[in-house]
């Protein structure tokens, strides 16, 4: 990774040596380059950071700046900076397009008066992904599939218990690690297929709580943090708490999902993604119906619960193949 040596000005906190770097916090597509640092003249304690962010793709999805000051090998997570946005200093560190940034840093905040000499200052970013509450003690719903760049986008598809994902490229099934690139969606490459609850259990599938551990849920590994995947409840609270409007979006079919009350100005898109069914996308479905898994299995071995609706109706069923790829629309808080 480059770096850039940048000129200081005045006395205090920062002197000699001050340089100025960027690297991505995850290995999504966005970057962050062209980062300059410099003290403002007088001396305030402020240091003025620019960066280049380039590669943001979609409407919801985008960057969280963080920011670490290098001194002599020793790491520290700044806290006191700002986004100027409008001409103001912002705490909202969410950025959602590409462009040229202005970050202030307080160094004197988190600094106080100590003295530091060849100082690197690394610029990070992290992919976030916007949510909202559609209810009262109701978790929080990501706006987009996983693997969605938009709303409206199918994003990937995975058997139950699945954590790699696909996506449908010429007629085939690619993983989104580059692992396979014609997978079909069958029992025998489904591991968690005509197993007991007690066996999933034993093999460190699912919880105690009969819910999939971390390692399993692919809302999790592939966003981190607290995202996970929806239960069965919430999958039918979601169908019986909201207000739901067939509705399609740049050509795509799906629901308008509407809270209510003092949650009605916010809402999500569930598009009509179909399932994979072996090597195919079930044509006959995709556009008119759309499954999204739970991270609960049904009783039988064969099965697990899910939502699914076409135009005429919306509703959790337990009666789903574990073997079928569907989409996953994460949520965050609350339920464990």
């Amino acid at each position: 990774m480059k770096t850039k040596r940048v000129s200081m000005y005045g006395v205090a906190l920062v002197t000699a040596l001050f340089t100025s770097s960027a690297f991505v916090a995850s290995a999504a597509t966005p970057t962050v380059s062209n980062v300059t640092a410099k003290q403002r003249y007088p001396w305030n304690g402020m240091v003025d950071i620019t960066c280049t962010v380039s590669g943001i793709n979609g409407t919801t999805n985008g960057l969280e700046f963080s920011v670490a000051a290098v001194n002599s090998g020793n790491v520290h997570n700044v806290s006191q900076f700002w986004v100027v946005k409008n001409g103001t200093n912002s705490t909202d560190r969410k950025v959602h397009t590409n462009g040229t940034y202005h970050l202030v840093w307080d160094s004197k905040a988190d600094f106080d008066n100590q003295i530091c000499s060849n100082m690197v200052m690394r610029v990070n970013i992290a992919v976030f992904h916007d949510k909202v509450q559609l209810w009262e003690n109701g978790p929080y719903w990501a706006t987009t599939n996983i693997g969605a760049d938009n709303p409206e986008d199918y994003g990937y598809y995975f058997w139950w218990g699945d954590t790699v994902g696909y996506k449908r490229v010429n007629d085939a099934w690619v993983a989104s690690d580059g692992s396979s690139s014609n997978y079909s969606f069958r029992a025998n490459n489904t591991p968690t297929y005509n197993k007991s609850i007690a066996t999933l259990q034993s093999e460190g599938w699912i919880t105690a709580g009969s819910v999939l551990t971390h390692a399993h849920d692919a809302a999790h590994i592939h966003w981190g943090g607290n995202w996970r995947m929806p239960t069965e409840q919430e999958l039918s609270d979601l169908s019986s708490n909201c207000d739901w409007t067939w509705a399609t979006r740049n050509g795509v079919n799906g629901y308008v999902v509407k809270g209510t009350g003092a949650y009605a100005s916010a809402s999500i898109f569930l598009p009509c993604a179909g399932y994979g069914n072996g090597t195919s996308l079930n044509n006959a479905n995709a556009g008119s119906e759309g499954d999204y898994w739970s991270s609960v299995p049904y009783s039988d071995r064969s099965y697990a619960w899910s939502l699914g609706f076409k135009s005429s109706y919306h509703s959790t069923n337990g009666h789903y193949f574990r073997n079928y790829g569907q989409s996953v629309r994460p949520v965050q808080g609350f339920t464990e």
